[in-house]
């Protein structure tokens, strides 16, 4: 066994615990820590001063040290979109301008092209694991390609019967021709959302396993489940949807499906929740996951954090696809939360990027002996910070890259 050591000014463990972090529940970091590697697994994690002792001298890097990250909710096939849809007049209106741009003809040497380079730009902000959400599987290929881990939501949607069922054909088709995909990669069948599908095929999709949905994103989705009325409605009537026999029936969207909801699936967005919806998501153990870079240009709101934070449900944080956001950097969203909500704690934030249990990739966001989660290093550049999580978040906006020290495996290779 060959073991290796770097030691740095601050060492990130990653989030509490073994499973998925609690909101709010605080890191821990070790001030002149170090880490000992052999090969991508970590063999033990601790202070220098005895890692040296058990392993002998470290690499001294002047870094943070710490796992790499997870981004749980992007669209990495609409890549080729950036730049190309308007936001800030809510989500029905989003969604209109989105279907046209797509319908467009784009080229698939570029949709392909674009997709290779979001996957490496995912690599270069630190993620390891990802919950990328995709209606024709077309993302597995570069996902695969830099090693990343996680889940791919196959959407499944469709208001009428008719669309429903053609599209649960086309994802048979498409997860056929896929073929198995690569270790530490699983396909999971999804909805969508309430708004795309009708209620009952939602429910039983949730029902069926694992799973993401958009939920509680825009004002209109409450709207079109307590009144029948609003963008949405007419959205869907537009599409030719029979709304006083389809339309969803419930006191607001999380309602409909709150029971519905376990540990296993996530529900992103979450930005429209009163208190009522926020503890029926605090029983159901979803994980919620925030991707406020593009709430604020889709819709103009942020969710509402510090409540999720007192409510102690699962958090993880997302980017949504480069239509809506800026990058795939996941850090990014965390330092948007910060400066929004100056009263939550870097070290509360940061965990929200390493939880890898909820999409499929338990070892991520933890830096623990025997695992292989990933582990980076990013540069203090001459910075002395009293506080690493703050550090770390101040560089969200830069989107830094990363320096990877060893690479997450879902299964540690083990030497002798």
């Amino acid at each position: 066994m060959t073991i290796r050591a770097y030691s740095a000014p601050w060492v990130l463990l990653g989030r509490p615990g073994s499973g998925a972090p609690p909101a709010g529940a605080g890191a821990d970091a070790i001030r002149d820590g170090a880490v000992a590697l052999d090969g991508d697994a970590v063999v033990a994690v601790g202070p220098r001063a005895e890692i040296e002792r058990r392993h002998g001298p470290a690499e001294r890097l002047e870094a943070v040290i710490l796992p790499a990250l997870v981004n749980a909710h992007l669209h990495l096939e609409l890549s080729h979109m950036a730049g190309r849809v308007a936001g800030g007049e809510g989500l029905a209106a989003w969604i209109q301008l989105f279907v046209a741009a797509r319908a467009a003809r784009a080229d698939p040497f570029e949709i392909e092209q674009a997709m290779v380079m979001g996957a490496e730009d995912l690599r270069r902000f630190g993620v390891a694991a990802v919950g990328d959400v995709t209606n024709t599987l077309g993302s597995l290929r570069p996902l695969a390609q830099v090693g990343l881990a996680g889940t791919l939501y196959h959407e499944v949607f469709g208001f009428t019967p008719r669309r429903f069922e053609a599209s649960l054909e086309a994802a048979g088709a498409a997860r056929a021709a896929a073929g198995d995909p690569p270790p530490g990669l699983r396909i999971a069948r999804s909805p969508h959302a309430i708004y795309s599908t009708q209620a009952a095929n939602v429910l039983g999709l949730l029902d069926a396993g694992p799973g993401s949905l958009h939920l509680a994103e825009d004002p209109d989705e409450r709207r079109l489940c307590h009144d029948g009325a609003g963008a949405f409605a007419r959205m869907l009537q537009s599409l030719g949807a029979r709304l006083e026999e389809l339309r969803p029936r419930a006191r607001s969207a999380v309602a409909l499906v709150a029971e519905h909801l376990r540990p296993h699936h996530l529900a992103v967005h979450c930005v429209d929740l009163d208190d009522e919806d926020v503890a029926l998501l605090a029983r159901s153990g979803a994980t919620v996951v925030l991707c406020p870079r593009s709430n604020r240009y889709i819709v103009g709101r942020l969710p509402r954090l510090p409540a999720l934070l007192e409510a102690g449900l699962p958090l993880a944080v997302g980017t949504d696809s480069l239509a809506s956001s800026p990058s795939l950097s996941p850090l990014a969203e965390l330092a948007l939360l910060r400066r929004e909500f100056p009263e939550v704690p870097a070290r509360r934030l940061l965990p929200l990027a390493w939880n890898g249990p909820a999409v499929g990739a338990p070892a991520v966001g933890r830096l623990a002996a025997g695992t292989a989660p990933g582990v980076l290093a990013a540069a203090l550049a001459g910075a002395r910070p009293e506080d690493p999580f703050e550090f770390l978040l101040g560089l969200g906006d830069a989107e830094q890259p990363f320096a990877w020290l060893a690479r997450h495996l879902p299964t540690p290779e083990r030497r002798s």
